[in-house]
């Protein structure tokens, strides 16, 4: 590309001279203006547009997060389910996330410049605090997925002039100081939640967010443990006092027509410019299926029996959609013998929706939801405290039962009561916390959520036992940086 652009540079410059050489006609004009990126963005429409363009970087059809088959997290059965990366492994994280920061970075230079000057204050201030708190969102995917990486703001020079270095590479524990400050300000300075715009964050997102890094600070690889008490106190704050809930029923929280719901704090937004991959995406064979929600059958055995395991798995389904009432094969049975996503199929997709080949299955993919801090409150609150309290049992039982609670739908087994034990405070600060990753892993199932509990875990390998930790090793708890740029900046080690 930059090749391009200097060959296309000198071609325009004999062109000129040629025009100059044949005509003593006076060719100056003189530019009545010059559009970049510091001058483009005027209104805080311009600002919001680019953040819609930061989030499509990571959300389309056909790309993005659209499916959850990426990484060995204990819960996929392929594609990506072998340890032992190979150096362009995963590199698409690294892509997709420093093209989001392409979109919001010239908004905060642009602020900076004073561009929104003529709007009122706290206006300009919400528009900051969305591009930081998006800034701060990429930042800390891509601080789990690489560690030391650049830091790149609106203060950092152009980087084709200058490019990056090893030294560019930031310590992590100095990335999360930044991505604490992002999310702080966000969180003091970003508008309270518009149910009109679900798409947009808000404050209590801010928040919720700064709970899960002050979680992950709290564990591997920093063990930085005095921020349990802070991940417990935010956590506190967003559900005593945000406007989030839990859906009443297990049943309701992923279907199609119920998205955006009062549990949903940030996702993936589809629409028709941008639609969710089709139905068909993670349907089993049966339904002619193209295998990106294949789950482990090894980790379905091992889910609780309850109506949350048969909305969240599919692990028996109707052989023909079409006809509900007719036959219905389960899991060990079925043309491929694995479960499947059920989040992402049938009966949180309508039959057509499912059944589509083409886009849009109409999922809205969540990134946050009040379930998560529910959780991260009871985490947090039992390492702070050496123990669970009364709360921090209560706050993670209100997920199991809800888990364990029966509805009327299509699936059987839904409208039987679940089996599986409440928390309790007699239980040990370690068994507790075993309880709260293992609720994590099963609520928040399909989420891209589990591998970085599994990173600040440290249990790669165990979750990989029996059948994809042949090709472990210790580095595998970074990704490789992507070729090209580890020319420029080295690589992690292991790579």
């Amino acid at each position: 590309m930059k090749k391009y652009k200097i060959n296309l540079f000198k071609s325009f410059i004999l062109l000129l001279l040629t025009i100059a050489g044949t005509s003593c006609q006076d060719l100056t004009e003189a530019p009545e203006g010059k559009l970049t990126p510091e001058t483009f963005y005027e209104t805080p429409a311009q600002c919001e547009a680019s953040f819609t363009a930061s989030m499509n970087a990571l959300y389309t059809t056909w790309s993005g997060y659209t499916a959850d088959g990426f990484f060995p997290n204990g819960q996929n059965a392929w594609p990506n389910t072998s340890l032992g990366y190979e150096p362009t492994a995963n590199n698409q994280f690294w892509q997709w996330h420093y093209k989001a920061l392409s979109n919001i970075n010239p908004v905060l230079k642009a602020i900076k410049a004073g561009n929104l000057s003529k709007f009122p204050a706290d206006q300009v201030a919400d528009i900051t605090g969305q591009a930081r708190f998006l800034r701060a969102f990429n930042y800390f995917i891509l601080v789990r997925l690489y560690g030391r990486i650049p830091y790149v703001d609106e203060d950092t020079p152009d980087l084709i002039m200058n490019p990056l270095t090893p030294e560019s590479r930031i310590e992590i524990a100095a990335m999360y100081d930044k991505i604490e400050a992002d999310l702080l300000y966000a969180a003091e300075n970003m508008y309270d939640r518009d149910p009109a715009n679900p798409g947009k964050p808000n404050k209590w997102v801010a928040k919720g967010l700064l709970a899960k890094v002050y979680l992950t600070r709290a564990t591997a690889p920093l063990n930085q443990t005095e921020n349990y008490a802070k991940a417990r106190d935010i956590a506190d704050d967003v559900i005593v006092n945000g406007p989030y809930d839990l859906v009443p029923l297990v049943t309701d929280v992923f279907k199609t027509s119920n998205v955006n719901n009062i549990e949903s704090m940030f996702a993936f937004q589809s629409a028709p410019d941008y639609p969710a991959m089709p139905g068909i995406d993670n349907a089993p064979d049966e339904w002619g299926g193209w295998g990106d929600g294949a789950t482990k059958a090894l980790w379905a055995d091992s889910y609780p029996e309850q109506p949350r395991k048969h909305i969240y798995l599919l692990t028996d389904w109707p052989v023909d959609l079409y006809d509900i009432g007719g036959a219905w094969v389960d899991y060990p049975n079925s043309s491929s013998g694995i479960p499947w996503n059920g989040k992402r199929c049938w009966p949180n997709l309508t039959v057509d929706q499912q059944l589509t080949d083409a886009g849009n299955s109409g999922v809205i993919m969540p990134i946050l939801r009040f379930a998560d801090i529910l959780l991260v409150y009871a985490e947090a609150a039992n390492m702070a405290e050496g123990g669970p309290s009364q709360l921090a049992v209560d706050r993670l039982n209100r997920i199991i039962d809800r888990a364990n609670t029966p509805s009327v739908t299509e699936v059987p087994k839904t409208n039987i009561p679940g089996t599986e034990p409440l928390a309790t405070t007699s239980m040990t600060k370690e068994d507790f916390d075993l309880k709260v990753i293992a609720e994590r892993d099963y609520e928040l199932c399909f989420e891209f959520d589990r591998y970085f509990d599994v990173l600040r875990k440290h249990i790669l390998m165990e979750v990989n036992l029996p059948d994809d930790a042949a090709n472990y090793v210790e580095t595998d708890y970074l990704l490789p940086i992507p070729p090209f740029d580890a020319t420029l900046i080295g690589n992690n080690p292991g790579y």
